[in-house]
């Protein structure tokens, strides 16, 4: 009976253990939201884009909502560097292939009106301590509100 009772009481232990630190690991993750209110005018529409650089702490996906109410689609992908003044589109994250002139790449990811998705990247995985959003205003004259984060939960 001694040894059943050590045995629930070590099992007991051993989960609180295991549970402190898979909160702290998912605490380590840079998971608030960056909102980008924009409007696509005037030929904007069709125009790539990129959010600020934000710091990749771990080997989640990123989070982004297309928030838009008004309309419009949103062609999201994500960019890697190690240096935050970098504004070259070249920095497109391997996972989603080499940039074009139009800015397709093979996995980007399409985002209707209201609708969400977790990009999945290989920044953190490739030593790269920067992310940010790279993207395209599907429609013109259309107001959009996107929200992202480097990483997900």
């Amino acid at each position: 009976m001694k040894v059943i009772k050590r045995t629930i009481a070590l099992c007991l232990i051993l989960i609180s253990v295991m549970s402190v630190f898979c909160v702290s690991a998912n605490a380590a993750g840079n998971i608030q939201d960056t909102v980008i209110n924009i409007s696509a005018v005037n030929n904007d529409g069709g125009t790539p884009r990129m959010s600020i650089w934000r710091a990749k702490r771990d080997a989640t996906s990123v989070w982004c909502e297309n928030k838009s109410t008004s309309g419009g689609s949103l062609s999201a992908w994500v960019h890697r560097t190690n240096d935050t003044r970098t504004t070259s589109v070249y920095t497109v994250d391997s996972y989603y292939g080499t940039w074009s002139y139009n800015g397709a790449t093979r996995n980007m990811k399409t985002l209707p009106k209201g609708t969400y998705y977790y990009l999945p990247n290989y920044v953190y995985e490739h030593n790269y301590s920067y992310a940010t959003l790279g993207y395209i205003m599907n429609k013109e004259s259309v107001a959009y509100s996107i929200a992202w984060s480097p990483d997900s939960v």
